[in-house]
C-alpha cells in the first residue's frame, strides 16, 4: 500500500508541476544578442554558499473508509430489443 501512496505522491506532483508550467504563454517578440566582450586577467566569479531548509518526513498508520460501488450491467437480452 505504501509503494501505490508514493506512486500517487509523485503522479500528483507531476500533474501539478505540468499544470504550472502550461499556465503562462510565453511568445518570443524580439531576437536577442550578446555582446562582444574582451575579458583580460583573472577571471573570480562570486562564491555562495546555500542552505536548505530542514525537513523531516515520516509516516504514519491511518484507515481509510473506501466506498463501495455496485454496478447493475443490463443483461444481453435487455439491449437486444432496444
Amino acid at each position: 500500500m505504501k509503494k501505490y501512496m508514493n506512486v500517487l505522491s509523485l503522479a500528483a506532483f507531476s500533474i501539478g508541476t505540468g499544470f504550472a508550467l502550461t499556465a503562462c504563454d510565453v511568445d518570443k517578440v524580439e531576437d536577442g544578442e550578446m555582446p562582444e566582450v574582451k575579458v583580460e586577467g583573472e577571471v573570480k566569479l562570486p562564491d555562495y554558499n546555500v542552505e536548505g531548509p530542514e525537513v523531516t518526513t515520516g509516516t504514519k498508520k491511518v484507515e481509510v473508509e473506501v466506498p463501495t460501488v455496485d454496478v447493475d450491467l443490463p443483461d444481453e437480452e435487455d439491449t437486444a430489443e432496444e
